[in-house]
């Protein structure tokens, strides 16, 4: 009786077991993979891919070839500073500019050709991705070089990098190298400013432009005015659209009661003539640097 009763028990854990896994939620729309499951389900097993696929192979680029059923004439190579990726059997393939997925197909290509096997199945894998880089500097959390996996926009190199500092100005520089159109093979930089935030209701943004391998986006510093003199809150202040004097004394908190609005001058730095006092309206432009002074009234 005593042995019925542990077998009977033995039956339910089994059952409860079996149970539990298969409670685990799946999405009929894709097979083979796991969703959040609860703690301690077979979604612990789910790990991240540290590959890159369907991207753009150029050299010094690490590939893992994987022949499906045939381990040996699976590896892990990178390609030469030729473009060309050498395999056991088939020798050297000129990969340069080629998808993984093309890369795949001349693999297989290359095993049927020499007869090594009738119906291969491969598969490509970047493991390392260094031909296609893009460069981040200035006001960034994490300024460098990154890989561009498939497709990268501006917007998300930005956010790669760990977003903006606190003293980034609201224009980002994106510098490209493009040939000469005169037929000359000498390389010209282009630079291209954008504005964040800038929107457009036809097209795409300048933020969501394709970045392509050697383009630099340098993030600007802040740039500042300066207000002093009869202002209750005088002061270094960033930089706006459309900033003019009027503007200006306002994020200054305004003028003092001893101010005189018939005497505002504009400290501004002049090519090749040095700093130059200028006296100054309400309706006047501020530019970058300059320094604004609000000066008492004589009476």
């Amino acid at each position: 009786m005593r042995r019925f009763a542990l077998f009977i028990a033995t039956i339910i854990a089994l059952l409860t077991s079996f149970s539990a896994l298969a409670q685990v939620p799946t999405d009929p729309t894709r097979t083979g993979e796991l969703m959040s499951a609860p703690p301690g389900t077979l979604s612990t097993l789910a790990l991240p891919s540290s590959t890159v696929t369907n991207t753009r192979v150029g050299s010094g680029d690490v590939l893992r070839v994987t022949v499906f059923g045939q381990p040996d004439l699976s590896a892990e190579v990178g390609v030469n500073d030729k473009g060309f990726l050498t395999l056991p059997l088939i020798g050297g393939i000129d990969v340069n500019g080629l998808t993984t997925s093309e890369i795949s197909a001349k693999v297989a290509d290359g095993l049927r050709k020499g007869q090594y096997l009738k119906n291969p199945e491969v598969s490509v894998e970047v493991v390392q991705l260094r031909s296609q880089m893009v460069s981040v500097l200035g006001e960034v959390s994490r300024p460098g070089r990154y890989p561009i996996p498939g497709h990268m926009s501006v917007l998300e190199l930005l956010a790669t990098a760990g977003g903006l500092t606190a003293q980034a100005d609201q224009t980002v520089t994106l510098l490209r190298r493009k040939n000469d159109n005169n037929g000359s093979s000498a390389e010209i930089d282009v630079r291209i400013p954008i504005l964040l935030g800038e929107t457009s209701t036809t097209g795409r943004t300048p933020l969501d432009v394709e970045l392509n391998a050697g383009d630099v986006v340098n993030v600007n510093k802040k740039k500042l005015f300066y207000i002093h003199g009869e202002v209750n809150r005088p002061g270094s202040y960033p930089m706006e659209q459309d900033m003019n004097v009027m503007r200006a004394i306002s994020l200054g908190g305004g003028m003092t009661q001893r101010a005189s609005q018939r005497r505002i001058y504009i400290n501004r730095e002049m090519p090749e003539k040095g700093v130059q006092e200028i006296k100054a309206k309400l309706t006047d432009p501020i530019l970058p640097g300059d320094v604004v002074y609000v000066n008492e009234s004589l009476f």
